[in-house]
């Protein structure tokens, strides 16, 4: 299954956001994460329509969040899984 991670590195949410789901590969090993920085790739952003960062996206399912908890990030995982 692969995960987008919309993020800055600027961004400690963002950091945050990336570690749970870091550990969270370690537990569903069937996921990979590839990750997007709105300082590098502006171009992504626009063309996924993110307004808000932290954002994952799986296929056509885009979820934000101020500071997500890890059950939170498993649970839109294992709904759109």
């Amino acid at each position: 299954m692969k995960i987008e991670l919309f993020k800055s590195a600027l961004c400690p949410r963002c950091a945050y956001t990336a570690h749970i789901l870091k550990n969270l590969q370690e537990e569903l090993d069937d996921i990979e994460i590839q990750s997007f920085d709105i300082l590098t790739d502006m171009n992504s952003f626009k063309e996924a329509g993110i307004r808000m960062i932290p954002t994952i996206r799986i296929v056509d399912a885009k979820k934000s969040w101020v500071l997500p908890s890890k059950n939170e990030i498993r649970d839109f995982i294992l709904e759109k899984r």
